[in-house]
């Protein structure tokens, strides 16, 4: 019989987090286990958030079982001095650290001798090839940053098994900053489907999380901003105000924090004439009940805004969760979504950063029944295609590595 092929996650990041990057790492070695790997996930040990899982381990906070191993290395953690030192001065530092630690963590992992090395840090993959590991180096931004001069660096060299890009226009970011076209492949998010199997109907769903049962619900569920930048919830908002003189105006729920950007998203409601009982924010909610807060809605949005960030580079985990929950959704046209989502087959596309079209898609695709139906259930079947085990088998693919196929619903 075969030995499972050893993998190893190195992972330069706070875990478990609030944040979503987090749950992708976590659902990925759970997705590399269930394809018969050996896994072991190495992070440092960092600062807690204040507003983060506090002592909860990676699997009590993402709710998945134990199928590999955890190692949290010792870190001299640079985020106790982001209060004290200068913006420039901690950022460089910063960057020093992710360089050292990541030699370290390389040197520690190197020894190991795993079949292959993971990882979502341009400065872990470095040194990983450098020492000649068989590496995949997955990256959400492109070649941005200290991406760009480390693919430039080693992104020929053998070790570089694969860079994973999760849009085709990171993809060629990444290929015009030196790694050959070959070894990049486009692997989307994806989504766990064991968890939306046999879900309650919509007013079940509300009944247990104690929402209005008559009530249009127009819901955002994921976190409202990413890296300092809005997520559409502003746009949502005036949105809604457009909608507030019907004769049922719809609740808005967005769910998923951080809480205090909502001081800002009641202000601008008030000022739009909205009433404090159209809407509701609810703070981050446990992974496993994400699935009853997307089925509870009437449509789900994702407003994200007209950039270039938001054009070219997002996978957004909540897309793959709203497909697989079976839920109408209203989205942005933006190039990055549009890889996934055929307006008026699987979603309803709307002009970017116009909160005018965004009410006009929310209203049609609540009105007209029969859409709504037809856009739920070809939202069903597109998920099918983009669990985390697809996901990590197409990855392991590209690298060479044979695994078992996956068994069960989690594809």
């Amino acid at each position: 019989m075969m030995a499972s092929p050893r993998l190893i996650y190195v992972a330069n990041a706070r875990l478990p987090t609030e944040k979503a990057h987090g749950f992708q790492v976590a659902k990925m070695c759970q997705a590399f286990a269930a394809l018969g790997c050996d896994v072991e996930l190495w992070h440092p040990r960092r600062r807690r958030s204040a507003e983060g899982p506090g002592d909860a381990t990676i699997f009590d906070y993402y709710g998945i079982p134990h199928v590999y191993r955890v190692r949290r290395m010792r870190n001299l953690d640079p985020m106790a001095l982001i209060d004290s030192l200068p913006p420039l001065v901690w950022g460089a530092l910063f960057t020093l650290h992710a360089l050292a630690w990541g030699l370290c963590a390389a040197c520690a992992a190197a020894r190991r001798r795993a079949d292959l090395y993971y990882t979502r840090d341009a400065s872990v993959a470095l040194w990983l090839v450098l020492l000649g590991c068989p590496t995949v180096c997955e990256l959400h931004r492109g070649a941005s940053g200290s991406a760009r001069w480390v693919l430039r660096l080693v992104g020929r060299r053998r070790a570089l098994r694969a860079v994973i890009a999760i849009t085709e226009p990171g993809r060629r970011h990444v290929v015009r900053a030196g790694a050959p076209g070959g070894k990049v492949r486009v692997a989307p998010d994806g989504v766990d489907l064991s968890m939306f199997e046999g879900l309650p109907s919509r007013d079940e769903c509300r009944r247990q999380l104690g929402l209005p049962t008559e009530r249009r619900i127009v819901g955002y569920i994921g976190r409202f901003r990413t890296m300092e930048m809005e997520k559409g919830i502003p746009d949502l908002v005036d949105a809604v105000a457009r909608l507030s003189d019907s004769p049922q105006p719809p609740l808005l729920l967005c769910v998923g924090g951080p809480m205090e950007a909502v001081r800002e998203y009641r202000k601008q409601a008030r000022c739009r004439g909205i009433r404090e009982d159209d809407l509701l924010f609810v703070d981050r909610v446990p992974n496993v009940r994400v699935p009853l807060w997307i089925r509870a809605c009437d449509v789900v949005t994702l407003p994200l805004p007209s950039t270039p960030y938001f054009e070219r580079l997002p996978s957004p985990m909540k897309l793959f969760e709203y497909l697989a929950a079976g839920v109408p959704i209203v989205a942005s046209d933006l190039s990055s979504l549009r890889e996934v989502l055929t307006h008026g087959v699987d979603a309803w596309l709307v002009e970017a950063g116009h909160p005018d079209a965004l009410a006009a898609g929310i209203l049609r695709v609540l009105e007209d029944e029969q859409l709504g139906r037809a856009l739920a259930a070809a939202a069903g079947r597109q998920a099918l295609g983009h669990g985390w085990d697809r996901r990590a088998a197409s990855i392991l693919e590209a690298a060479g590595i044979a695994c078992q196929e996956s068994e069960g619903s989690f594809r």
